[in-house]
């Protein structure tokens, strides 16, 4: 299958061509490079816990329970308690070590060249990996960053903002709980302007997220309790229209003033690929005729 550009809503490409888009980047955007999905993550996570610590075989039947449920907050919340020091081993491993590669996904962002920020609940380090082949000094922030933010923004510079963590510095912390993001929200007031800000003036284009991704969640319920979604500009995701609802499509835009755009999950999402690269191009003056 091959995606349609002309299901892009005009409103999108306008935004986009004036330079009023950010891209907020999933865990789906890193599947392709073998990375993990959150269920894939957490009993890596607690496999990672069973070798490292005394965790007794019911605990961990109970963990598995968990993640095989889909409570993947409340099993990141006691899994990263019962690794502890051993935590920060985890996703060096997961991130780093294995050593992922940029994937065809990755090198179509090159081509949004009107966007004014990647923002990523990601850990890994594709995205600053992948502008770097064009720009060595490319702004790359976390959590914690919020001044280079404001002044990325007021400057309407270029920037990718790893919102939840950065495996490359996994020193300053990593945002993997509902009370790790409670007490970032608490502790880093500045945090809470940031997102704000930027959601409230940029429309943010979703790719490699979706309703059941527990940081995209934690990230949008904030975001939605900070200001009137409905007082904003509208945001978008591109979403499989295999798995999405017309229920689910009515809620994003409801609950966030989100507009689904749908694309197949066909030879490895190759629609949503062709779909930042429909985004890029539509920038780009068509040639006159003589």
């Amino acid at each position: 299958m091959t995606f349609d550009p002309s299901t892009i809503p005009a409103p999108l490409l306008d935004e986009y061509r004036k330079g009023n888009c950010g891209l907020l980047v999933g865990a789906g955007a890193s599947a392709g490079a073998k990375l993990p999905t959150w269920g894939v993550f957490l009993q890596g996570m607690l496999d990672h816990a069973k070798s490292s610590i005394v965790l007794s075989d019911d605990k961990y039947r109970d963990y598995q329970t968990l993640i095989a449920k889909g409570s993947y907050l409340m099993a990141a919340s006691g899994l990263k308690f019962e690794l502890g020091s051993f935590f920060n081993d985890y996703i060096k491993t997961v991130f780093l070590d294995s050593r992922p590669k940029p994937t065809p996904l990755h090198r179509a962002m090159l081509g949004l060249t009107e966007l004014k920020f990647v923002l990523t609940t990601n850990y890994d380090t594709l995205i600053e990996r992948t502008f770097r082949t064009l720009d060595d000094d490319v702004t790359v922030c976390n959590f914690r960053d919020a001044g280079q933010v404001r002044r990325s923004l007021s400057k309407r510079e270029f920037f990718i903002l790893k919102a939840h963590g950065d495996a490359a510095r996994i020193g300053e912390g990593i945002i993997l709980t509902e009370q790790d993001y409670r007490e970032l929200l608490f502790k880093e007031p500045a945090y809470q302007h940031m997102l704000a800000t930027m959601f409230s003036m940029y429309s943010v284009v979703f790719v490699g997220a979706s309703m059941t991704d527990p940081e995209v969640n934690l990230m949008l319920n904030y975001v939605a309790s900070t200001f009137l979604p409905e007082t904003g500009p509208t945001h978008y995701a591109a979403l499989t229209k295999e798995e999405i609802s017309q229920v689910e499509s009515e809620r994003w835009f409801r609950d966030f003033k989100i507009k689904v755009i749908p694309v197949s999950k066909a030879d490895e999402y190759k629609e949503l690929t062709e779909f930042l690269e429909a985004l890029g191009a539509s920038a780009t003056p068509a040639p006159s005729v003589a």
